[in-house]
């Protein structure tokens, strides 16, 4: 576990075998129920809904699975690292693989417009390849992988000071946001 100025508190899942998203996204929900007391169901249907509404690769080989979870208290993430890349999308579209997961968890109590934000430039920060290479590097030495979290963590500081998080969201967050949590509460 890590905790970070922008990024929330992060746990580590690395490395990790499995041979599907559905198989990574029950070991992130393991981690994160044991962790949190919220049953494994609940934040993978969570998970499930939000990647219903289109994919979160976000790079080559990097996905970013997010979604908003009813009675977390304080959202965190888990990077997870795959020693294999897993296919990622559904059976519609071209092929997306991932070997890279960073899943955040979001508490209903964080306000949408900071943490739309930070998925926004935590997918910019991740689709830089030297970045992304420095994860998939040392993917088995977790000291080294929280040395590059606290590295993306500086970046996203960095981006947070030149682009101030605007008070209000538009009508059009909004109103995605309220479908999420209508989605998850019902």
């Amino acid at each position: 576990m890590a905790q970070f100025k922008i990024l929330p508190q992060t746990y580590l899942l690395s490395p990790l075998t499995c041979f599907s998203k559905k198989r990574l996204f029950e070991e992130i929900c393991t981690l994160v129920s044991a962790i949190t007391d919220i049953k494994e169901e609940v934040l993978l249907q969570a998970l499930n809904e939000r990647e219903s509404m289109g994919s979160t690769v976000c790079a080559k080989g990097i996905g970013i699975p997010h979604a908003l979870v009813p009675g977390l208290e304080q959202s965190l993430a888990v990077l997870t690292i795959i020693n294999k890349e897993v296919p990622y999308n559904t059976v519609d579209t071209d092929y997306m693989g991932v070997d890279v997961a960073l899943a955040f968890f979001i508490s209903p109590k964080d306000d949408y417009d900071y943490v739309e934000q930070m998925l926004r430039f935590v997918s910019k920060e991740l689709d830089n390849t030297e970045l992304a290479n420095s994860i998939r590097r040392v993917w088995q030495d977790n000291s080294k992988l929280i040395l590059i979290l606290q590295k993306l963590d500086a970046l996203l500081s960095q981006e947070f000071k030149s682009s101030p998080v605007k008070s209000s969201a538009s009508p059009a967050t909004n109103s995605i946001m309220q479908f999420i949590n209508d989605a998850i509460n019902s």
